[in-house]
């Protein structure tokens, strides 16, 4: 059933719904049989390989920066079989889209990202090949060797079935709107895949401010992922590429929630300063060329507020493992009285069309 916006927030309002959701948090998520899949967005794995090489550029320190390279993540990190498969059974996860942890290989020199990330997605190919119904993925990709890349990107996508692509936000403090990465964009757009924009540890220029002790996660990944993304908006990336799609974890780093502010101060600053600005304004294009993923938000009041700002063809499931409790996030997500044919948008259809599930 299609339901209007406007049924959508009424519903949202009176927290009931006329599509069988219970009223209150949890009513009848149990009880009712399930229709749809439940299809997570953004899961991560890890080749020793690549664990190896961020260990040795680390001295074996485990830090933000280095991403996990040691400790409880590991052996979830590292499986692409039965561990991985018993987990999902546990959750109630029927299908996850793998990503190569965070932070990738955006550290390494160029040779050696471009060698890793062509065996990690080898590799990744072959867990999808063997579990064709549970796992799909998104190439590895080596921004510092962006031509490269985008040829990696099309052998992943043509040969390999890998689903789009990946980038770990910056690369050696540089974002994909600087004219030396818009090959990988090209080449996303030809292609006609996503680009997963997901967090790590904040640029150079960004590092100190956002060093506040137990808010690097919840607060200095948002901004600096978030940023990238209005990098890539006010430099006209999709004036220059309008089919080109960018997927964002974590309900989009709070940009949903900003877009009808960005479009007011856009307007007033460009009639105040007078500079010429983008073809379109911020919303417009996060609207059109962007969707979110629900890792690590999979609570009420977030999930509500972005489903009001985009509608509810724009937002995706993810669970985040192992980075976040698998069970936890269906649990929550399911808790949370939104009208069925939304929730079933959210879970299956939704990642099957961005992704081609």
């Amino acid at each position: 059933m299609t339901i209007s916006k406007r049924q959508f927030l009424q519903s949202l309002a009176a927290g009931v719904t006329a599509w069988g959701v219970g009223a209150r948090r949890g009513a009848g998520a149990a009880s009712a049989p399930r229709t749809y899949r439940r299809i997570a967005c953004e899961e991560a794995f890890a080749t020793p390989e690549v664990i190896a090489e961020l260990s040795r550029l680390a001295g074996g320190k485990a830090s933000m920066k280095s991403g996990p390279i040691a400790g409880p993540f590991m052996p979830d990190l590292l499986d692409l079989g039965e561990r991985r498969l018993q987990g999902m059974d546990a959750a109630g996860i029927d299908m996850q889209l793998l990503t190569l942890v965070s932070p990738g290989v955006q550290l390494f020199a160029p040779g050696t990202a471009l060698a890793l990330a062509r065996d990690v997605n080898d590799r990744l190919a072959d867990a999808v090949r063997a579990h064709p119904t549970r796992f799909a993925g998104l190439a590895t990709l080596a921004p510092q060797a962006a031509a490269e890349s985008a040829k990696e990107l099309e052998r992943a996508v043509t040969r390999l079935g890998l689903r789009g692509g990946m980038v770990n936000s910056h690369t050696n403090g540089e974002y994909l709107d600087d004219p030396k990465y818009w090959p990988l964009l090209e080449a996303a757009q030809a292609l006609d895949v996503p680009l997963y924009i997901h967090p790590r540890d904040p640029s150079p220029g960004l590092e100190q401010p956002l060093a506040v002790p137990g808010y690097a996660v919840g607060w200095g990944y948002a901004v600096e992922t978030g940023t990238h993304a209005v990098r890539l908006m006010g430099a006209g990336i999709f004036d220059r590429y309008p089919r080109l799609r960018i997927v964002l974890g974590h309900l989009g780093e709070t940009l949903p929630l900003l877009l009808d502010r960005f479009d007011n101060r856009y307007r007033w600053q460009r009639e105040l300063f007078g500079f010429k600005g983008t073809e379109r304004l911020p919303g417009e294009y996060f609207r059109e060329n962007f969707v979110v993923t629900t890792s690590g938000m999979n609570y009420a009041a977030p999930l509500t507020a972005t489903l009001e700002a985009l509608g509810p063809d724009k937002v995706l499931f993810a669970a985040d493992f192992p980075m976040e409790v698998q069970k936890d996030a269906v649990d929550g997500l399911e808790a949370i009285a939104i009208p069925a044919d939304v929730k079933r948008r959210i879970f299956d259809t939704n990642p099957a069309r961005v992704f081609r599930l």
